[in-house]
C-alpha cells in the first residue's frame, strides 16, 4: 500500500477539503439569511454535500483498506441524501408539490444509509491514481442503488427543464441559474464514481461541486439576480483563487518534502508555511482585481447607463417647469435603461392620491390614473423606503404566505411596475416612479437599485423645487393683480370724470335731437325736412363716437387688468407708450404735468409680453407723478411744472428706456428699500400699496431676463432705468 502523498492524492484531498469547507460556510449563510422552507431544504443538501466532502478528504488521507472503508461509509452517508434533497429543493423550487414521491425519494435514502451503515452494500477497495483508495461492486446491489439515486436526480433534472417554459422571467432566470450549477455539479460529482466501474478517469469533477454549491446557493438566496455570465464569472474566478492559494501550499509540502528536507534539513516545513502565509494575504487582493477586471467587461452597458442616470440627477434640480421636469424623468430612464415603458405617480393633495402624471412607453388604461393614498403598496413603500421590484414581492408573499404582500404585488402588476421606485421627502411619499421590463430581458440588480435610490432623492428635490416655483409664481401673479386693483382704486375719481363726461354729453345730444323732433311733428316742407334728417343724423354720429370713445376707456381698463398670460412676442414700444400714456390720463392731470415722449420712431420691437410691459412702465410714471404732485405741495410754488421725459439707448442685445421724472426723489437712507414689498415712500399709505416697485422688478428681471436700476436725488428727481432684450429678427 502507498504511504507517500503524490500530487494526485494532493489534488483529491485539496478538493474534498475545498468542499466541505464551502458547504460548511454555505451553512451558516443560508440559515441565517434565509428562513423559508426553500433554504430550509437547501441547507439540508448543502448538509449532505458538506458529508460528502469530508468523507473524500478522509479517503485521500487513508493509507489502508480499514481507514478507507470507514471514509467511504461516512462520504455516502451524505452522498446518499444527495439526491432525496435535491429532488426536495426542485419540487419547492418549481412549485410542483409532488409530496409522495418525496415521500418515497427519502424512503429510498434511508434503506440506502441503512444498508450502509450495516456494511450490507457488498462492496469490496481498490487502490488507483497513486494512493487513493475506491471501492468496487461485488454483486448487482451497489449498481442497483446507484442507477436508482441517478434516476431521482434526472428525473429531478426533467421537471427543471420543464418548468423553464411556464414560470415568470425572475423564477426562470432563477432556474436558469440552478440548472446551469447543478449540472456541472453532478457532472463533477459523479467522476468519483468512474473508477468503481474500472473507468480510470481521475475525478477532476469534485473541484466542480464547491463552483455548484456556491452556484445555486446564490440563485436562491438572491431574487434580485444578474446576468448568468456575472455568476458564473464571480464563481469560477472564487475557485480559481482560492484553489491556487489552498493548493500550493499543499503541492508544496507533500509534493516536494523529500526535496525540501534535503536542503533545508528539518525547518523544511518554513517553504510551504511561508507559501500558505504569502498566498493567504494575497489571495483576497488577486480575486477582488480579477473581478473588477472581469466585470468591468461584462458590465460595460450597464454601468455606462448608471453613470448617465446619475449625471442626469445632478442637472435636474434646475428644471423649474414642474411637468417639464416630469416628463424629461421618464424619458430618461425610459430611454436610458431601456425599457418598456416608465411613468411617475404624483401626489395630489387635492384629492388626497397618487396621479399619473408622466408616461413613457406603453399606454396604461385608465383605471390605473391614479393610485389611493391607503392602498397597500403605498405603505409598503413609505416602510420600506427603498426601491421594490415586483417579482421579489411575488416570492416573499408565497414564501411567507403573507396576504399583505400578494396585495401589493397585484397593485404592482396592475400599474404594470417591475420596479417601483419611492420619492421621498423627509416628511411624505412625493411620487412613484414606475419602471416596467428591460427590452433585453436582463433583470435589475442590486446596483441597478442603488443608482434608482440616489437618482429618487435628486428627483424628490427637484420636484420640490419646482412645486415651490410654481407656487410662488401663483402668489407673485396674486401680488400683481392686488397691485393693479389698488392703482385702478386710485384712477377712480379720473375714471368717473371721463366717464361723467361721455354719459353727461350723450345726454345733451340725445336731448338736443328729441327737441329737434318734437319741433318738426308738424313740418310740410321737404327740403326743411331733409334738414331735420341731417341735424338727427349728425347727432347720432356724435352719439357714435362718444360710445366707442367710451368702449375705449374701458378697453384699455380691461386689458391692464388682464394678468398678461397672452404670451410673449415682438412688442412695438411706440404702442406701447402710447397705451401707458392713455391709461395715466385717468389720473394725471396734464396741467400740473407734461409726459415727453424723446426717442425715434424706427426703434427695434422688444421681445416681451405686452400687457406685463404696460404695467411696468404705468407703475413708473405713475411713481413719478405721485413724486411730482408731492413735492409741488411741500415747495408751494405756483410756477413749478412737472415732467416726465421718456428717452432710449439702444445697445446690441437691449433697449434701454430712461424715465427721468423732476418730482420729490427719494431720500438716500430709502433707495436700499425701494423694490421691497410693501415698502412705499409716498405722503399717505392710502396713495400707495408698497408693491409697485416689487411688482417692476419681478416682471423685468424674472420674466423678461431684464435689468431695473434706480438713481435718484432728493427734492432733485429720480431717473428709471429700464433694460429690456431686443427681439430676434426673422
Amino acid at each position: 500500500m502507498a504511504q507517500s502523498f503524490s500530487l494526485l492524492r494532493i489534488l483529491f484531498i485539496l478538493s474534498g477539503l475545498t468542499l466541505s469547507l464551502t458547504c460548511f460556510a454555505l451553512l451558516f449563510i443560508i440559515l441565517k439569511f434565509g428562513r423559508t422552507k426553500l433554504t430550509k431544504v437547501w441547507a439540508c443538501f448543502n448538509l449532505s454535500v458538506f458529508v460528502w466532502g469530508l468523507g473524500v478528504s478522509m479517503i485521500g488521507f487513508a493509507k489502508n483498506d480499514s481507514e478507507a472503508w470507514l471514509a467511504w461509509k461516512i462520504g455516502h452517508a451524505g452522498a446518499i441524501f444527495i439526491a432525496g434533497t435535491f429532488f426536495h429543493v426542485v419540487s419547492v423550487l418549481t412549485d410542483k408539490g409532488l409530496r409522495r414521491f418525496i415521500a418515497v425519494v427519502y424512503s429510498y435514502s434511508c434503506v440506502f444509509l441503512l444498508l450502509n451503515i450495516l456494511d450490507q452494500l457488498n462492496i469490496s477497495i481498490i487502490e488507483k491514481f497513486d494512493g487513493i483508495y475506491f471501492i468496487f461492486p461485488e454483486n448487482f446491489l451497489y449498481p442497483f442503488l446507484i442507477t436508482a439515486w441517478v434516476v431521482i436526480v434526472l428525473f429531478a433534472f426533467i421537471i427543471l427543464i420543464q418548468s423553464l417554459r411556464t414560470v415568470s422571467q425572475r423564477l426562470y432566470n432563477q432556474l436558469r441559474y440552478f440548472l446551469i450549477g447543478t449540472t456541472v455539479g453532478f457532472l463533477g460529482g459523479l467522476s468519483n464514481f468512474l473508477p468503481m466501474f474500472n473507468v480510470n478517469i481521475y475525478p477532476l469533477g469534485n473541484f466542480l461541486i464547491s463552483f455548484y454549491c456556491c452556484f445555486c446557493s446564490y440563485a436562491i438566496l438572491r431574487h434580485r439576480l444578474m446576468d448568468v455570465s456575472i455568476a458564473i464569472t464571480r464563481t469560477g474566478i472564487f475557485v480559481l483563487v482560492y484553489s491556487l492559494v489552498l493548493g500550493i501550499p499543499f503541492a508544496i509540502a507533500f509534493g516536494l518534502k523529500d526535496y525540501l528536507f534535503s536542503i533545508l534539513g528539518n525547518i523544511w516545513w518554513i517553504i510551504p508555511l511561508f507559501a500558505s502565509t504569502m498566498l493567504g494575504t494575497a489571495g483576497p487582493y488577486l480575486y477582488f482585481f480579477i473581478q473588477r477586471k472581469a466585470e468591468e467587461k461584462l458590465l460595460a452597458d450597464q454601468k455606462r447607463y448608471q453613470s448617465t442616470l446619475k449625471q442626469a440627477s445632478a442637472g435636474m434640480t434646475r428644471i423649474k417647469d414642474l411637468k417639464k421636469l416630469l416628463n424629461l424623468i421618464v424619458y430618461i430612464l425610459s430611454r436610458t435603461v431601456n425599457l418598456t415603458h416608465a411613468s411617475l405617480y404624483l401626489y395630489n393633495p387635492k384629492s388626497r392620491d397618487y396621479t399619473l402624471e408622466a408616461v413613457r412607453g406603453e399606454k396604461l388604461s385608465k383605471k390605473n390614473y391614479y393610485i389611493s393614498r391607503r392602498c397597500a403598496l403605498i405603505d409598503y413603500l413609505e416602510k420600506a423606503k427603498l426601491p421594490i421590484v415586483a417579482e421579489e414581492i411575488k416570492q416573499q408573499s408565497q414564501d411567507y404566505n403573507n396576504e399583505n404582500l400578494k396585495e401589493v404585488y397585484a397593485q404592482l402588476k396592475e400599474i404594470g411596475a417591475e420596479v417601483a421606485v419611492p420619492i421621498l421627502t423627509e416628511k411624505r411619499l412625493l411620487a412613484i416612479g414606475v419602471l416596467g421590463k428591460k427590452n433585453t430581458g436582463s433583470m435589475y440588480t442590486p446596483d441597478d437599485l442603488t443608482v434608482f435610490s440616489i437618482l429618487a432623492s435628486q428627483v424628490a428635490l427637484a420636484i420640490e423645487n419646482a412645486q415651490f416655483y410654481e407656487e410662488s409664481k401663483q402668489t407673485q401673479e396674486q401680488l400683481f393683480q392686488a397691485e393693479k386693483m389698488a392703482t385702478i382704486g386710485t384712477m377712480a375719481d379720473g375714471l368717473s370724470h371721463q366717464i361723467n363726461n361721455r354719459l353727461h354729453t350723450l345726454g345733451f345730444i340725445a336731448g338736443d335731437a328729441l327737441d329737434t323732433i318734437n319741433l318738426s311733428k308738424d313740418v310740410q316742407d321737404p327740403s326743411r325736412f331733409q334738414s331735420i334728417l341731417a341735424e338727427i343724423s349728425k347727432a347720432l354720429v356724435k352719439i357714435q363716437e362718444n360710445v366707442r370713445q367710451g368702449g375705449e376707456i374701458v378697453q384699455g381698463l380691461l386689458r391692464y387688468t388682464r394678468k398678461g398670460q397672452e404670451g410673449f412676442g415682438e412688442v412695438v414700444f411706440d404702442k406701447l407708450v402710447d397705451e401707458v400714456v392713455e391709461m395715466a390720463q385717468f389720473k394725471i392731470k396734464k396741467e400740473y404735468v407734461a409726459i415727453v415722449k424723446d426717442y425715434p420712431q424706427d426703434l427695434p420691437g422688444i421681445h416681451g409680453n405686452f400687457t406685463q410691459l404696460q404695467e411696468v412702465f404705468f407703475n413708473i410714471i405713475d411713481n413719478a407723478y405721485d413724486a411730482i404732485m408731492q413735492k409741488k405741495h411741500e415747495i408751494a410754488d405756483e410756477n413749478f411744472s412737472g415732467k416726465i421725459k421718456i428717452s432710449t439707448r439702444q445697445t446690441e442685445k437691449f433697449l434701454e428706456v430712461n424715465v427721468l421724472d423732476n418730482g420729490m426723489g427719494v431720500k438716500e437712507d430709502d433707495q436700499t428699500k425701494l423694490f421691497t414689498p410693501f415698502f412705499t415712500t409716498k405722503v399717505s399709505s392710502r396713495k400707495g400699496t408698497g408693491l409697485g416697485l416689487y411688482v417692476i422688478k419681478k416682471i423685468v428681471e424674472d420674466n423678461h431676463q431684464g435689468e431695473v436700476f434706480i438713481s435718484s436725488e432728493h427734492k432733485v428727481g429720480t431717473l428709471f432705468i429700464v433694460r429690456l432684450p431686443i427681439g430676434k429678427k426673422g
